[in-house]
């Protein structure tokens, strides 16, 4: 029995079970599963990480978000929601809630 749980857990690993990619966890209510996408450096970055500034975050094109304001990211990385999937469209701010800018958890 322990021996075909085993190999069940493989074949599922093996089948779809690796990493999670990136959109499946942003929220609805930021994209609908479009329109956000990683930032920094990575090859999947469209932009480049936030700057951090008193109070919150600025994007390299000048939109900023209050810390407060902001989500935590779950793979520890800056991720980025605007409106139209454009580079150009605003950071998407559903309402009532905070913006769709995912900063990574603070360490302390």
């Amino acid at each position: 029995m322990r021996l075909t749980a085993s190999a069940l857990c493989l074949a599922l690993l093996s089948w779809g079970g690796g990493p999670v990619h990136a959109h499946s966890w942003y929220p609805y209510d930021c994209c609908s599963d479009r329109d956000c996408w990683p930032m920094g450096l990575d090859a999947d970055a469209r932009e480049p990480d936030p700057r951090i500034v008193p109070g919150g975050y600025l994007t390299h094109d000048g939109h900023f978000v209050p810390e407060q304001a902001t989500r935590i990211s779950k793979d520890g990385r800056f991720h980025i929601c605007r409106s139209g999937g454009m580079l150009t469209g605003t950071v998407i701010a559903p309402s009532q809630r905070p913006f769709c800018l995912f900063v990574p958890k603070p360490a302390f």
